[in-house]
């Protein structure tokens, strides 16, 4: 008897008090929650806590860090509980969202759409996680783990409450029962689509009421012995099915498709029935799988290959500039051309120049003030010829160097970034100085926390063609010594062909042949009478010794001398450039060197040689 006094003292200490009030608070979860109102401390309790953060001192990446690590476990853990009304998910969904945009106690424009940030980091967002997605995830777990007749304590409670006999597959909700029941069934039209049984010996598996064969929704269990016939009911001593019992109890139609096209010899008996989860390849459960599932459904991002990984793999990357990159990648920069649209659907003109309007390729790259920098600088980045399209852009200036170049650009980027906030808000003039030194700076912060080495890179060759000149497509070919074949294409400024040469010869290495069809390609441009050209190569270790960030010594010494040659070429004239570009753009000439080499040919002109079709397909020449 003191024993039971004791207990009952201790229930009346506890903060559920046997139902006196319509809501509790237990273990940190609200309990028996029957409207919004009753989940107000859980919203409040989230904003104190988004309140707590100053967003003075945290930059965007910190606020994503902090939104994983506190407001999501919270949310965890009273969805593992309770069924959370819709409108308090979007309540909280909502100032999460107004913390992440907001700075210094001012809510600013949501510039990218919240569905894009609640993407996967490799599928183009964020990694953050939608709210309603994830409660209805939980939903699923719970409809798990009653199909799946697990041993959970609160399975048998809910069992014996509102299923009784009846299978929960199509038990049909109670008027009276609790919001988290209501939102288990709810959720049960989803789960349904997703879940077959594998059979093994067919003891575990219901043969009503179960999903094992596609008419299972045709044949409600209607008697209590229905209720309890499993599959092995219906295979007889020898392991096959005993048609009899199938169309006695399914009819002939689902008889005759059980029998098809479910083979007994499937049916293993030393292996118990398993539940399967579709969705998963292993066919386990879970909530991971089963966010993804009812995740909101987003146009798949038209992004360059590789681009995402670049972003977001890239070791040596300061947090806040690889959020920088996304927002770049996802045109979400607040500038004049995005908040005007969004405002009055007119673009703003640019904010320096006042000229263009002001998008994330004009403000970062042909706005006169950054390509003045942009030159001026260690990289020496000719802005006019980039592209358009944002992503392509970006995977064209990062993608096309080494990793820890990529850091370099990204730096430089997110510098000249700050540099022209600076100018446009606080009209401090920028200085090619003070933008390397800008940049050098978030290279030591890097460093300093350990996220990439204190070896010192050089800067980036000019990778992209000057507007207004000539241009010179040049590759060699080399097999094997004294075995080469060179050649180039001379067009204009509108790609109109002016001239050709191929040319074959002896070298003796890679190397030494593509020297070679460089040296051959500038006497003849200079022969053609074009004294300002771009010459195309998709030799790097020749367009590094070019652009002057490697020395001849340091490469092939069979090549040394037609090197010299070379620079000598660049050297008095000043109007020659080199670039380096992809392979896929020379097959043409690539083509012209290799029949050079392979049929001991050489020819300079405009037209095809007579015993070639005039106007052929380079590719024919092979």
């Amino acid at each position: 008897m003191e024993k039971y006094a004791k207990w009952q003292l201790y229930i009346k200490k506890e903060p559920i008090s046997g139902g006196e009030t319509p809501s509790e608070i237990y273990l940190g979860s609200t309990v028996n929650a029957r409207s919004p109102t009753h989940f107000l401390p859980l919203v409040n309790k989230i904003e104190d806590k988004l309140q707590g953060w100053k967003a003075t001192f945290l930059s965007q990446a910190g606020k994503i860090t902090l939104i994983k690590a506190v407001v999501e476990p919270m949310l965890l853990h009273a969805m593992s509980t309770s069924a959370i009304p819709k409108s308090t998910l979007d309540r909280i969904q909502s100032l999460v969202r107004n913390f992440f945009w907001s700075a210094k106690d001012k809510r600013k424009m949501s510039l990218i759409a919240w569905k894009k940030l609640t993407r996967p980091k490799m599928e183009g967002g964020l990694g953050l996680r939608d709210f309603s997605a994830l409660n209805l995830a939980f939903n699923l777990k719970c409809c798990w783990k009653m199909a799946s007749n697990s041993a959970a304590l609160w399975v048998q409670i809910a069992k014996g409450k509102y299923l009784r006999e009846d299978s929960f597959w199509f038990s049909t909700r109670r008027n009276r029962c609790t919001k988290l029941w209501q939102a288990i069934m709810d959720a049960r039209q989803v789960m349904q689509q997703h879940v077959t049984w594998q059979l093994g010996d067919g003891s575990m598996c219901g043969a009503f009421g179960q999903p094992w064969h596609n008419f299972w929704t045709q044949v409600n269990p209607s008697t209590s012995r229905q209720r309890r016939l499993t599959v092995s009911y219906f295979l007889n001593p020898s392991g096959q099915w005993d048609c009899g019992k199938l169309i006695e109890e399914f009819g002939f139609a689902i008889a005759l498709f059980i029998s098809m096209s479910i083979k007994p010899p499937l049916l293993e008996p030393t292996r118990a029935d398993r539940l399967i989860f579709t969705y998963a390849r292993n066919g386990q459960f879970t909530l991971k799988r089963a966010y993804h599932l009812v995740a909101p459904e987003v146009a798949p991002p038209n992004f360059p290959p590789d681009l995402i990984s670049l972003i977001w793999n890239t070791k040596g990357l300061l947090p806040r500039i690889r959020l920088f990159l996304w927002k770049i990648m996802h045109n979400g920069l607040p500038l004049g051309d995005l908040i005007g649209r969004r405002i009055s659907n007119t673009s703003r003109p640019c904010s320096l120049c006042g000229f263009h309007a002001e998008t994330i390729q004009h403000a970062l790259f042909k706005c006169p003030w950054a390509q003045s920098l942009w030159f001026a600088s260690s990289l020496g980045l000719r802005t006019n010829d980039l592209p358009e399209n944002i992503p392509v852009l970006l995977k064209m200036i990062l993608g096309t160097v080494r990793e820890d170049r990529t850091c370099i650009v990204a730096n430089h980027l997110w510098a000249l970034w700050k540099l022209r906030c600076i100018e446009v808000f606080q009209g401090k003039n920028a200085t090619p100085q003070s933008f390397m030194a800008l940049a050098a700076s978030y290279s030591k912060l890097a460093v300093d926390a350990g996220l990439a080495s204190s070896r010192v890179v050089e800067p980036i060759p000019q990778n992209c063609s000057r507007p207004g000149t000539a241009k010179c497509i040049v590759d060699g070919s080399y097999v094997k010594p004294h075995s080469a074949g060179w050649a180039y294409l001379l067009s204009d400024a509108h790609d109109k062909l002016l001239q050709y040469g191929v040319q074959e010869g002896a070298a003796s290495s890679p190397l030494q042949a593509e020297v070679k069809a460089m040296l051959h390609a500038t006497r003849a441009v200079l022969s053609y009478g074009v004294n300002d050209c771009v010459f195309h190569t998709d030799c790097s270790n020749l367009n590094m010794v070019i652009c002057g960030y490697q020395r001849a010594e340091q490469l092939d010494w069979s090549a040394y001398h037609d090197l010299l040659d070379v620079l000598h070429m660049f050297k008095t004239n000043p109007g020659f450039h080199c670039s380096l570009v992809p392979r896929e753009e020379l097959v043409d000439v690539d083509v012209l060197a290799k029949f050079a080499r392979q049929n001991n040919f050489s020819y300079v002109g405009n037209t095809f040689p007579i015993f070639l079709p005039i106007g052929c397909n380079l590719s024919e020449l092979e």
